[in-house]
């Protein structure tokens, strides 16, 4: 994906959701460590923390940059 896609235009698998649920379990909401661990991008990864904890529960770095999308 690239900075401007949204998921809406490759939509998450339910594997990669199941995936990143576990990462997340275990090691909190990083998107930069999800992105490691899945060998994503970090759009994609950012995609995956904010379908599974919402919006508001991205790290500040995630939300602003999400913000400056728009």
């Amino acid at each position: 994906m690239g900075i401007f896609e949204r998921a809406a235009l490759l939509p998450l698998t339910a594997s990669e959701l199941s995936q990143a649920r576990q990462i997340i379990a275990l090691d909190g909401v990083c998107i930069a460590h999800i992105q490691r661990q899945m060998a994503i991008g970090w759009n994609r990864a950012a995609d995956l923390a904010e379908a599974i904890v919402g919006r508001d529960a991205l790290p500040e770095v995630a939300r602003n940059r999400y913000d400056r999308r728009r």
